[in-house]
């Protein structure tokens, strides 16, 4: 049985190996086929398979701007500027068009009474000129009432 499926496989290997061979050797008049091997494809065992070229991508990266957060700073500095002049216009809007600042207010330093006689107790301190609690307040004369 074993020598039977020998000469079965030598057979089938035989006629697998047998008809590549004529089909090279065609008539030298007959046209090539696209399949048969050059003299420059032979040299690989896959000569007669025409490989595509492959080649690799170029890829470019994406040009950065100089300062990334440049859009962020420019739109805060809208903002900032656009507040600058709403408050210039509020300004302009409660003084009633008068441009010049207001005088500022400096305090009189001859009023008060020094550190050293208000830690003391030297410093007379000034009499209230009105009522201090509710109580007082309520107990004033009424407008109109005598």
């Amino acid at each position: 049985m074993n020598v039977v499926r020998l000469l079965l496989w030598v057979g089938v290997a035989s006629v697998i190996i047998a008809s590549p061979l004529r089909a090279a050797e065609t008539p030298a008049g007959a046209p090539a086929d696209d399949i048969t091997p050059t003299a420059e494809q032979s040299q690989s065992p896959w000569g007669w398979l025409k490989m595509p070229t492959i080649t690799m991508p170029k890829i470019t990266m994406p040009k950065m701007p100089a300062d990334p957060l440049a859009p962020i700073k420019s739109s805060a500095k809208k903002v900032s500027d656009g507040g600058k002049k709403a408050w210039e216009g509020t300004k302009e809007i409660f003084r009633g068009g008068k441009a010049d600042e207001p005088a500022a207010r400096v305090a009189n330093a001859s009023e008060a009474p020094s550190l050293w006689d208000r830690m003391t107790g030297n410093a007379k301190e000034p009499e209230p000129q009105g009522p201090a609690t509710v109580t007082e307040w309520m107990k004033q004369p009424r407008v109109g009432e005598e």
